[in-house]
């Protein structure tokens, strides 16, 4: 590895940020949301992060300070309470930003686009966490959601909800209570609907259901809990640690975990299995505890195997792979492909299964199939907070395709590919096309042969009048972590 980064200045926000998708974190900050905000924070190179916010769920809310008792059928309580699991407003500011803080030198090393941590730090608000489902009232967190969505930037707000939806559902009211009834209602609605999308690590109170899709019907809303099976938590059921593919295993083992991802001021904080760790105020957190983790709901692997980082299903789709497209929930990548559910209200879901390189039907494949990629990046970037010599780490490759995008083909044709790419540590970039079948219309497969050198031909179904292929081109170098990126084009065929 031989090369250094191109000095930069720092662009100014308009032109730094106007090709990255614009982001609002909500988050009841259990431990699998500090585990997801680990790695969150190091793709906020590739995001423009508008806000990151407390907010309320069915599983963490704060109470209202004034002993108020808030009961609801068929939760984790069997009483009224005052407030349930709730770990506080200081972690994200006292805790994880300070981490960033002390890496964040070392991140700008590998790339200049990383938010200062003051400016994260402005970001963060509290919004409604007073109750489950809470949205009676206006926050600095709700405010902050209303402000973005009336804004004049044409970009979509992607709204992650790592919690409940209920600081999303006010910000959404707010504006209904300003411009409900007024001539200017109409197309401000409008606007609104399709500029929000939100992206949910499921739904984890009632106000999807009672008040945004009734409400909201034509805000664009991705469940996207199916990604649990790869995210999720991770307990033993009598099978050992077999998250992931068998061939990514390995990456989800404590002694990987602990190697490559619990180390340094931001990585020492992310949770693993028996780690020792526990988020001050959830007694429920008993993860880290070997002695009592047994009598727990989920039950213990190893040490330091992985427990879960459920809600980053909220944020993969947003990340720059080469093949993103979070302006089209249908097309796959690392946060999976999803399918519409319903048109009123806009509602989609993860595939539950796709064919693997067999032809198989593999269920939860459309996230799984990325997961390794997906670990030695995470693993790579964690490197990078402790690596101030660009030379000294490991960075993806950019890979393309020559006219890539979108094609035109007659049945029968064969239609010729040539990809490229590119390395910044002129490491060996190993090259693979394959068919993404559930992307393309066309229900069979197609012949690729690969010819070398990024040059492949597709053969064209006679039977594919009128029918599309997606044609994936994957390059992996060869550093420490092997990091993965991709190109695609799409065949239509007339």
């Amino acid at each position: 590895m031989t090369s250094t980064p191109p000095a930069a200045a720092e662009p100014a926000r308009s032109s730094q940020h106007a090709n990255r998708p614009r982001t609002v974190v909500t988050t009841d900050m259990e431990s699998d949301d500090l585990a997801s905000l680990i790695r969150y924070l190091l793709y906020t190179n590739e995001l423009d992060t508008q806000g990151i916010v407390y907010t309320s769920s069915r599983y963490h809310w704060a109470g209202d300070g004034k002993g108020t008792r808030f009961f609801l059928p068929g939760r984790e309580y069997q009483t009224p309470q005052t407030s349930w699991r709730w770990t506080g407003t200081r972690t994200i500011q006292d805790q994880v930003l300070r981490a960033y803080a002390e890496v964040y030198p070392n991140l700008r090393r590998h790339d200049p686009r990383y938010p200062a941590p003051g400016a994260l730090l402005a970001t963060v608000k509290v919004g409604n966490i007073a109750f489950e489902g809470e949205m009676a009232t206006d926050t600095e967190g709700s405010d902050l959601i209303r402000d973005l969505l009336l804004d004049d930037d044409p970009r979509p707000v992607y709204l992650q909800a790592w919690g409940g939806t209920g600081t999303i559902a006010r910000a959404l009211k707010s504006i209904e209570d300003r411009f409900a009834g007024t001539g200017r209602w109409p197309r401000i609605k409008a606007a609104v609907s399709a500029k929000a999308v939100i992206l949910a690590s499921g739904f984890q109170d009632e106000t999807y259901a009672e008040y945004i899709a009734p409400s909201w019907p034509d805000v664009r809303v991705q469940n996207l809990e199916g990604g649990y099976a790869t995210w999720g938590f991770n307990c033993e059921w009598g099978q050992g640690n077999v998250r992931g593919l068998p061939a990514d295993r390995v990456y989800f083992s404590g002694a990987w975990t602990r190697e490559n991802i619990q180390i340094g001021p931001l990585g020492s904080l992310y949770r693993s299995w028996l780690d020792g760790q526990a988020m001050p105020g959830d007694p429920l957190d008993i993860f880290g505890d070997a002695e009592r983790a047994p009598s727990g709901w989920c039950k213990p692997l190893d040490p330091y195997d992985f427990l879960s980082e459920g809600d980053n299903v909220a944020f993969n789709p947003l990340l720059d792979t080469g093949i993103q497209a979070p302006d089209d929930p249908a097309l796959g990548g690392w946060g999976g492909r999803s399918i519409r559910r319903s048109t009123t209200p806009n509602l989609w879901t993860l595939a539950p299964a796709e064919q693997d390189g067999t032809g198989a039907e593999v269920q939860n494949y459309t996230t799984l199939r990325w997961a390794g990629a997906a670990q030695n990046d995470f693993a790579a970037r964690m490197r990078w907070t402790l690596t101030p010599d660009y030379r000294a780490a490991d960075h993806p490759p950019t890979v393309r395709i020559d006219g890539g995008g979108t094609v035109r083909a007659r049945p029968g044709s064969v239609v010729t590919l040539t990809g490229r790419a590119t390395d910044p540590d002129h490491d060996r970039v190993t090259l693979r096309w394959w068919q993404y079948r559930e992307e393309g219309t066309y229900p069979g497969r197609v012949t690729i042969a690969d010819h070398g050198h990024g040059r492949a031909s597709v053969t064209v179904p006679d039977d594919a009048a009128g029918q599309s292929v997606s044609i994936i081109l994957q390059g992996t170098d060869d550093g420490e972590f092997p990091l993965t990126r991709y190109a695609r084009v799409l065949i239509q065929v007339i």
